[in-house]
């Protein structure tokens, strides 16, 4: 009780600068409850829409790698007749682009057309009709669209639109519009027909087949069981379809969404670990103000284990303050975002969710935080001399190079780059583990996270007193010179009190470092993407599969060369023998991109760059030789030439066996036949939304033959064509051509340049939006600035009015501050640099280690510059007021502060 009484005093008589503290965390807390629980609504929005779609199926038949329309209706009506099915219900899915009233393509826009058979499908009643109300038959032109189709085709109910089919534009009516949550309607508009209407004229080449088939089982029946038994039958039936459980497809959305969820948790502790900083950083302060009261106290009884926990308990009571209002806050925040017309679109289906687990980590996390920020202040309380400590301006303060200290952040920073380019893999073998490599890279992923990271944080932590110490000594004069003022004014402002400078210029490193960290991993990765010098002109893509006759009506299409049209097959198969043990951990799937191509044509549109089993460049001797041998390699028939990240990742290399779990004939070996530089096929193959024809993501890319991926994975037809174009021939002509020929209005023909301009784009903006957690890092530091400051000019204002007093103007004492302040920003740079560039330099390898993909490092100077410039600025703008203040008080003001002040 005594001790929170002192506390209670102490902030009573530091009312702004127990404010600002607060604050600090309040900030911290707030953030970390706003961004979990935005990113928490988005998701239960999400799920409650895919629970409502998927009804209440208890498993669902597709296609393997080609879920657009392959299930047979007479495996429906076998279903039908199993004693333990309640009912099964079919339906069919294309992609479709839009167009407007006058049949002109909505550009950017495409939909997801879904045939259903009704009255039958009773499951789409679960979803909700603004307007209108859903067709009772399976054939006929009567559709319903969901809110974000209506925008983009501007219409309501009993409006018409054209529906591009392979047979030519269809007119539709709309009798109903639904409302799906934001976030998804805007990724995928959505349009439902009527089966029948669906497999005649825009899925001709399926006319009595669905996408999907959903199962519904009479209540006690064994699903898992039932699975098992179907497994065989359907293996006989056809050995590509796949039946899998509700409950397992769930489970994996759940695990696809953990990666987000993750981010958002991590997005929030930055903010954290600033706040615990200038936490640190107010306790020193009041530390170093309160000698002679600790002194006092030591004098009359008090042991050390009370002073220090009179310094705990004060941290205690700060967090506990900001927790109990940052939370509110925070939620707060998010409430209000759902009022704002740009963002209510994402909670409009169900609120507000409020995420438990971010509460938990912003409140229990920020006291924690709090308390470790306390021990270091805690342990120099109980090291105060009650004699020397009573006479505070007997001896002069001396500033000592921090060593210790110094040492064991060295120490600490060393810890990443020694996990992740270190002989870790060599240890393990001289321990005995037979398995070295693959542990060495679990040792090194998870040390990444539970040593490496806070090492960094820590160590800069520790070593920022000598930063402080020498950036004082070397550009205090060239700071003073530039204000106009006698270095020995500003020398030892800061190092007299050199952990509270400390903690503040780690408060302001942190968002830089993070700012660094992004942007250079962003920009290494965009930069390393680089097209062969030869690539196909154009990709070409239809959402309804081109058979053999449609093919050869794409190569006799004006201005595409009619001998180089490549078909893309694609497949994802898991890879076998655990070869991403790793995967569960860094949240990557067990699985890989198989492109189905044609050897000798693959290899001549595309002059993909040979790399030896060390990953060198060959030379063009080499390089001639090496495409010979992989062409007939590929026709020989389960060989395959693998992405340079692969080898990377994997450790494989020419001749090696890497096992594909294939669709048709259970695990096969396939024998690596060529390893290359990645051309980026893969990200161009995502630009079209393959990944709805892939049945899971992928962690790398392989190159196979077309005959191979028919004759283990099933796939026979293609979506995707690679072409080049004659000379001088115009994309939006050869558009038209495609279109009128194939009679196909929603073909898509993209020029690769454009495709990746566009990815790099989104990429980059996606940069930027992750990035404004680094401001909002540097937001919180610029309260520990202002503390920071408004502490150093309170323990000098005798010293000021003394200095007042002997002539010197209010202009140099303000300047004086801000001089101070300046040194404070100069060091946050130099920290946040450093810090920064350590931790790219360590995301590289750990890029490797989990992708395999480690492209040479590119620094983007531009942003370091203006991540440094705000830094900079913020230091000077929270030194303002406390320097204004300070130079308009008078002299008989700062010198009744007595010389205890100081």
């Amino acid at each position: 009780m005594v001790l929170t009484k002192l506390v209670l005093a102490q902030f009573s008589t530091r009312k702004v600068r127990t404010a600002l503290t607060v604050l600090a965390i309040l900030f911290s807390v707030a953030l970390v409850v706003a961004v979990t629980s935005g990113y928490a609504s988005a998701q239960t929005a999400a799920e409650g829409f895919l629970a409502k779609f998927m009804g209440a199926s208890d498993a669902q038949i597709t296609k393997q790698n080609d879920p657009r329309g392959g299930v047979d209706e007479q495996v429906v009506r076998d279903l039908r007749t199993d004693p333990d099915v309640q009912s099964v219900i079919g339906r069919l899915e294309s992609e479709s682009q839009l167009l407007d009233k006058e049949g002109t393509p909505i550009k950017s826009r495409e939909a997801i057309v879904t045939g259903i058979r009704r009255p039958e499908d009773r499951e789409v009643d679960q979803l909700n009709v603004t307007a209108g109300k859903w067709f009772n038959r399976s054939d006929g032109t009567d559709v319903v669209v969901d809110q974000a189709a209506a925008d983009a085709l501007k219409v309501k109910v009993g409006d018409t639109f054209k529906l591009p089919s392979p047979r030519g534009p269809l007119d539709v009516s709309v009798v109903g519009i639904i409302r799906k949550p934001g976030l998804l309607a805007m990724h995928t508009p959505t349009i439902y027909v009527p089966l029948e209407t669906l497999q005649k004229h825009v899925s001709p080449n399926n006319p009595d087949k669905v996408s999907r088939a959903s199962i519904i089982l009479k209540r006690g029946v064994d699903a898992r069981e039932f699975a098992d038994r179907w497994k065989t039958k359907l293996q006989a039936v056809d050995p590509t379809l796949r039946l899998r459980l509700t409950s397992d497809q769930r489970q994996e959305m759940s695990k696809n969404l953990a990666g987000m969820k993750m981010l958002s948790y991590l997005g929030g502790l930055v903010s954290m670990v600033a706040a615990t900083f200038i936490v640190f950083s107010t306790l020193s302060m009041g530390v170093t103000e309160r000698q002679r009261t600790l002194a006092m106290m030591r004098a009359i009884g008090a042991v050390r284990s009370q002073v220090a926990r009179l310094v705990v308990v004060e941290a205690l009571l700060l967090s506990f303050i900001a927790v109990a209002i940052g939370v509110p806050v925070g939620i707060l925040f998010v409430k209000i975002l759902t009022v704002l017309p740009r963002f209510k679109w994402i909670f409009e289906e169900t609120g507000v969710t409020v995420d438990r687990g971010g509460i938990l980590l912003g409140g229990i996390g920020s006291i924690v935080a709090a308390v470790l920020a306390s021990l270091l202040p805690a342990w120099q309380a109980t090291r105060v001399d009650p004699l020397a400590a009573m006479t505070p301006l007997a001896s002069p303060k001396l500033s000592r190079f921090p060593t210790r200290a110094t040492i064991f952040g060295l120490i600490l920073i060393a810890l990443d780059p020694l996990l992740l380019y270190g002989p870790v893999q060599r240890v393990l073998e001289m321990l005995g583990f037979t398995d070295a490599p693959q542990q060495a890279k679990v040792v090194a992923f998870l040390g990444h996270f539970i040593l490496g990271l806070p090492g960094v944080m820590i160590g800069f932590f520790l070593l920022a007193p000598a930063f402080v110490w020498t950036i004082e000594k070397l550009l205090g004069p060239l700071i003073a010179a530039m204000f106009g003022l006698r270095y020995a004014l500003l020398r030892q402002q800061l190092s007299g009190g050199l952990w509270r400078a400390a903690g503040t210029c780690a408060s302001l490193m942190v968002g830089l470092a993070i700012l660094i960290v992004l942007q250079t991993q962003g920009k290494t990765m965009l930069n390393g993407w680089k097209l062969p010098d030869k690539f196909p002109d154009v990709f070409i893509f239809s959402p309804s599969a081109l058979g053999p006759d449609d093919q050869t009506k794409l190569r006799q299409t004006p201005g595409i060369k009619s001998k180089e049209v490549m078909p893309l097959a694609i497949a994802s198969p898991q890879l076998g023998g655990g070869m991403f043990a790793l995967a569960s951990m860094a949240m990557l799937p067990d699985a890989t991109m198989f492109f189905g191509m044609d050897p000798d044509l693959a290899l001549k549109m595309m002059e993909l760059e040979f790399r030896d089993n060390s990953g060198r460049p060959l030379n063009r001797d080499e390089q001639a030789a090496m495409v010979e041998y992989a062409t007939e390699k590929l026709k020989l028939g389960r060989h395959i030439i693998v992405t340079d990240e692969f080898r990377q990742l994997k450790g494989v290399k020419v001749g090696d066996k890497l096992p594909l779990r294939t669709s048709r004939h259970g695990m096969v070996d396939y024998t690596i036949c060529g390893i290359v530089w990645s051309p980026g096929i893969d990200v161009m193959a995502s630009r079209f939304d393959l990944g709805r024809q892939l049945e899971q993501r992928t962690a790398a890319s392989v190159f196979g033959s077309l005959a191979d991926i028919k004759e283990d994975f099933g796939v026979t037809d293609a979506y995707l064509f690679a072409a080049n174009l004659e000379f001088f021939t115009e994309r939006d002509q050869v558009v038209k051509d495609l279109r009128t020929r194939l009679a196909k209005d929603n073909i898509v023909v993209s020029d690769v340049r454009q495709i990746k301009k566009g990815i790099q784009d989104g990429v980059n903006n996606m940069l930027l939006l992750v990035s404004t957690v680094a401001f909002a890092a540097m937001g919180v530091a610029s309260l520990g600035v202002t503390n920071t400051i408004m502490a150093s000019v309170r323990t000098r204002r005798w010293q000021f009015g003394v200095l007042r007093a002997i002539g010197v103007t209010r202009s140099q004492l303000l300047r004086m501050v801000v001089a101070e302040s300046m040194l404070l920003g100069i060091v946050g740079v130099c920290l946040g640099i450093a810090a920064g560039l350590e931790m790219a330099i360590s995301a590289k390898a750990f890029s490797q280690l989990t992708i395999g993909y480690a492209p040479p490092t590119v620094i983007p100077w531009g942003i370091i510059v203006l991540g440094s410039a705000i830094v900079m600025a913020i230091s000077i703008v929270a030194s303002l007021w406390p320097a204004i203040s300070t130079a308009r008080t008078q002299p008989l003001d700062l010198l009744s502060a007595g010389r205890a002040s100081a």
